[in-house]
């Protein structure tokens, strides 16, 4: 594991993004994953990686068995600390590199979201996947939710930049350098506000909606549907934001 790998996904990020999504965005987003999942209570559902439990935890309260995987040991802990009373036969937590398979399968549901690949080799994204499909049972299925290279480029063409004023009062603001030969975007991420100030920077490998398809396919993942982020609404890639972000939902195959 890279050295950045294991620092990036600390209490400083945690405190920004904590901020972004509060508890009433990820009980809006775990009821939308519902939806156009069909999810039914009762079904076992992986959240891989979990973070610090944001969907995990609401999915959970909705009825699912629920497993959130993540590598990094601040998220797990937060994870943990904030389960509730939900029992470990409802919501467990464990830490694991996703680039190595699970001991656990038989899930309905493996979710992937948030952009949470693409931060290094492509054999390491295609290894993620390939995790994913061994963790569901035949027919089951995986949600892959995230930012792509179309997306990117419609917010470079418009010449923006990332910032937002987060609710402590902290200005947060990610000037990220796109190298188009390379599709590598460097997150270039700085913030400061009451909490302190600080920085973070981190290579993405940004796929277009095609590369992704491919990636799951070679994973032995069949597609089966894409929607525009948490939505019922299929994917196109229209408008000033080429279609939005990307949730692709594939199966393996029975």
């Amino acid at each position: 594991m890279s050295p950045w790998w294991q620092s990036f996904f600390d209490h400083d990020y945690l405190s920004i993004w904590d901020q972004v999504f509060p508890a009433e965005t990820n009980q809006t987003q775990a009821g939308a994953l519902w939806s156009m999942l069909g999810l039914q209570p009762g079904c076992c559902l992986l959240d891989a990686p979990c973070g610090w439990g944001r969907l995990s935890l609401p999915l959970a309260r909705l009825g699912a068995v629920v497993l959130g995987v993540d590598q990094s040991e601040t998220m797990i802990a937060t994870a943990d600390q904030r389960r509730g009373d939900l029992p470990p036969d409802r919501l467990r937590y464990l830490r694991h590199d996703l680039r190595q398979p699970l001991l656990e399968s038989g899930f309905d549901v493996a979710l992937n979201v948030f952009t949470s690949f693409g931060y290094g080799t492509e054999d390491e994204d295609l290894a993620i996947f390939r995790t994913l499909h061994d963790a569901v049972r035949p027919g089951g299925r995986v949600l892959v939710e995230t930012n792509h290279r179309d997306l990117m480029c419609a917010f470079i063409a418009r010449g923006s930049k990332f910032s937002l004023r987060l609710p402590d009062g902290t200005l947060f603001l990610d000037e990220a350098q796109f190298d188009s030969l390379s599709g590598v975007s460097r997150l270039n991420w700085y913030w400061h506000g009451p909490r302190g100030s600080g920085e973070k920077h981190a290579d993405w490998r940004c796929y277009t909606p095609t590369q992704i398809l491919t990636l799951l396919q070679r994973a032995g993942l069949q597609f089966q549907s894409a929607f525009s982020g948490f939505s019922n609404a299929p994917f196109k890639a229209e408008g000033p934001e080429a279609g939005g972000r990307l949730a692709v939902v594939a199966i393996r195959p029975e």
